[in-house]
C-alpha cells in the first residue's frame, strides 16, 4: 500500500514537473528492484511489457551502427521510461478498476494544479503589460518548462476520464464539481492545443454523442450530453475567433507538415535498418540542405510524424516495433470492449501523425503510464467498462 501511493505521487508529478517525476521514477526504480520476490516481479516484467522491450531493443540495436553515439545515447535515455514504468508498476499488486481510477485522479490532480500555475504566472504577466498572448501556447506553459503540445496531450487524457466517469459511472464526486472540472480543463485545452489536439478531443467528443443518441438516456448522460455539444461548439467558435485576433497567435500547426514526411522518407538510404538510433536529425538536416530546403536544416525540424521517425532512425523493422508497441493496448481494449482503454489510445495514432510523441520525456512517460495501466487492468479484467451498454 506504502508503495502505491508513492507511485500515485509520482503520476501526480509528470504534468506538474520532469525533473521531479524523473527522480521518483528513478527512486521507485530502485525500490522494485531491492523489493523481496525480484525473480516473480521479473517474469511480470517481461510477460506484460514484452512489446516495450521489444521497441527499446530495437533502438539499442539502431545505435550499433549509428554515427553519433552521443545523440544515440540521449535517445535511449528519454525512451528509458518505456523499461522503468512496466518494471515498477509490477510491484503494485491487484490493479483493478479502483486503482486504474486512482491513477486518473492523481494525474489530473496534478495537472490542474500545474495549469493554475501557469494561469497565475500568467495573469502576473498579463498585469505588468504582458498582453493576451501570455495566456497562449509556449508563452502559459514556459513556467513550468512544459511543451503545449503535451499539455494538450495530457487535458485530453483527462477530459475523456472524465466525461467516462460521467456516462457510464455513479461517481462519488458531485456532478457539478466533475463538471466544473471538465470545464476548466476543456479551457485550458484552447490555450495550448493546436488543430491536432482539436481532431483527437473530437474524436472523444463524437463517441459520446454518438452513444447519447443511439441508446436510452438518464439524466447524468444528458448533461453528459449537452456538456459535450457546448464544448463542441464552445472549440469550433474559438477556432474560428483565432482567425481574426487582434493578437495574432494562430492554432495551426498543420503547416508544412507534407514537405518534412517527403523529406524523412527520402532520406532513409536503408529502408530495412534505417540510419541508425539518433542519427535522424543528421540525415535530415543534410538532406534539407542539399535539397533546397535551408529553413527547415536551420531550424532542425524533426519528422514531426512518429511512425516516419521511427522508420528514419530504425527502418521497417523499428517501425513494426513501434507498431506493436502502439496497437497491442488498443487492441486489448477493443477485444475487451473496453470503451475508456479505446478513447485514450486511439488519439495516439493522430498525434503520431503529426508529431513525434515519443521524442520527449514528456511524451514517452505519458504513454508508458497510461500504455501499463491498462495492459495490468485487462489482467484481471472484469466487464465494468464496456463499449456496449448492456
Amino acid at each position: 500500500m506504502t508503495f502505491f501511493r508513492f507511485f500515485l505521487l509520482f503520476v501526480f508529478l509528470i504534468p506538474l514537473s520532469q525533473t521531479a517525476s524523473s527522480a521518483g521514477l528513478a527512486l521507485l526504480t530502485v525500490a522494485s528492484l531491492i523489493l523481496p520476490q525480484r525473480i516473480p516481479a521479473l517474469v511480470g516484467w517481461v510477460k506484460n511489457s514484452w512489446d516495450m522491450l521489444l521497441f527499446f531493443l530495437m533502438l539499442g540495436i539502431g545505435l550499433s551502427y549509428s554515427e553519433d553515439k552521443t545523440s544515440g545515447w540521449s535517445t535511449l535515455e528519454t525512451s528509458l521510461s518505456l523499461i522503468t514504468v512496466p518494471l515498477v508498476m509490477t510491484r503494485l499488486g491487484e490493479f483493478g478498476p479502483r486503482q486504474l481510477q486512482q491513477v486518473f485522479l492523481a494525474f489530473t490532480a496534478g495537472l490542474i494544479v500545474a495549469l493554475c500555475i501557469c494561469l497565475s504566472y500568467a495573469g502576473y504577466r498579463l498585469g505588468h503589460g504582458g498582453g493576451t498572448p501570455v495566456f497562449f501556447f509556449y508563452n502559459l506553459t514556459g513556467v513550468i518548462d512544459f511543451q503545449p503540445t503535451y499539455v494538450a496531450y495530457y487535458l485530453i487524457a483527462s477530459i475523456t476520464f472524465g466525461f467516462y466517469l460521467l456516462y457510464y459511472e455513479k461517481p462519488a464526486v458531485s456532478i457539478k464539481w466533475i463538471a466544473a472540472t471538465l470545464i476548466f480543463l476543456f479551457g485550458a485545452l484552447l490555450l495550448t492545443g493546436g488543430i491536432t489536439a482539436f481532431v483527437s478531443v473530437l474524436y472523444v467528443f463524437a463517441f459520446f454523442m454518438l452513444k447519447y443518441l443511439l441508446e436510452a438516456k438518464s439524466r447524468i448522460q444528458t448533461v453528459t450530453f449537452v456538456l459535450v455539444c457546448l464544448m463542441v461548439a464552445g472549440m469550433f467558435t474559438f477556432n474560428e475567433l483565432r482567425h481574426i485576433d487582434p493578437t495574432g497567435f494562430s492554432l495551426d500547426d498543420s503547416w508544412e507538415r507534407l514537405d518534412l514526411w517527403e523529406a524523412a522518407l527520402q532520406a532513409c538510404a536503408n529502408p530495412l535498418l534505417g540510419v541508425g538510433t539518433g542519427d535522424g536529425e543528421a540525415v535530415l538536416n543534410a538532406y534539407y540542405a542539399g535539397h533546397g530546403m535551408a529553413q527547415y536544416a536551420s531550424s532542425n525540424l524533426n519528422p514531426h510524424n512518429q511512425f516516419i521517425s521511427v522508420y528514419l532512425s530504425n527502418g521497417l523493422l523499428g517501425l513494426i516495433s513501434f507498431l506493436l508497441l502502439l496497437f497491442r493496448p488498443l487492441y486489448l481494449s477493443v477485444k475487451r470492449s473496453n470503451a475508456l482503454g479505446a478513447l485514450i489510445f486511439f488519439p495516439f495514432i493522430i498525434y503520431g501523425m503529426t508529431e513525434v510523441f515519443l521524442g520527449r520525456y514528456q511524451g514517452v512517460i505519458f504513454f508508458a503510464l497510461l500504455r501499463q495501466s491498462f495492459i495490468l487492468f485487462y489482467q484481471g479484467f472484469t466487464p465494468t467498462f464496456s463499449l456496449k451498454r448492456a
